[in-house]
C-alpha cells in the first residue's frame, strides 16, 4: 500500500473539527503531508426568495471573507508553523459534493472528517455531509470518532 501524503481535513469551526485537525495532524506529521485544511460556505436561498443579483454576490463574498478569517483563527498556531505543508482553503457550495470534486482536483488521497459536527437537529433537517461523504466519494475517507 503507498503511503498517503495529500490529504484533505473538512472543518466546521466545531470543537469536534478542531479536534479532528490535530488527530489528522499528530497521525501524519513527520511523513512529508500535504493537509489541505477545507471549510466549505454553503447557504441555500429558501424557495420562493427573491434578492437582486448583486446582493447575492455581495453576501456570498462576506460569508467566504468571514469564512477565511474564521479560519484563520480556527488553526492552531503549531500546525501553521509545523514546516509541513498546510493549506487553509475556503469553498462555496455543497458541502459534501464540493468537498470531493475539490479532493479529486487536487488529487488528493484521503479525506479525514469527524463523524460529528452537527447538531441532532441539524442532522435531521441537513443530512450528515460525513454520511454522504462515505457513501460518495471515490476516494478513501478516515472517519475521526469525537
Amino acid at each position: 500500500m503507498a503511503k498517503v501524503r495529500k490529504i484533505l481535513v473538512a472543518v466546521d469551526f466545531s470543537e469536534n473539527s478542531k479536534n479532528c485537525l490535530k488527530y489528522a495532524f499528530e497521525f501524519f506529521k513527520g511523513c512529508g503531508i500535504e493537509m489541505h485544511v477545507v471549510h466549505v460556505v454553503y447557504e441555500p436561498l429558501p424557495a420562493g426568495s427573491y434578492i437582486p443579483h448583486p446582493s447575492v454576490n455581495q453576501m456570498e463574498k462576506s460569508s467566504v471573507e468571514y469564512a477565511t478569517e474564521e479560519l484563520t483563527k480556527f488553526m492552531p498556531r503549531r500546525i501553521m508553523n509545523s514546516g509541513e505543508e498546510i493549506h487553509p482553503v475556503v469553498l462555496e457550495g455543497e458541502p459534501y459534493s464540493t468537498l470531493i470534486e475539490y479532493a479529486e482536483k487536487n488529487q488528493l488521497e484521503l479525506i479525514v472528517m469527524g463523524s460529528r459536527g452537527a447538531s441532532g437537529l441539524e442532522r435531521m433537517l441537513l443530512g450528515s455531509v460525513t454520511d454522504k461523504v462515505i457513501r460518495k466519494s471515490p476516494i478513501p475517507v478516515l472517519v475521526v470518532k469525537n
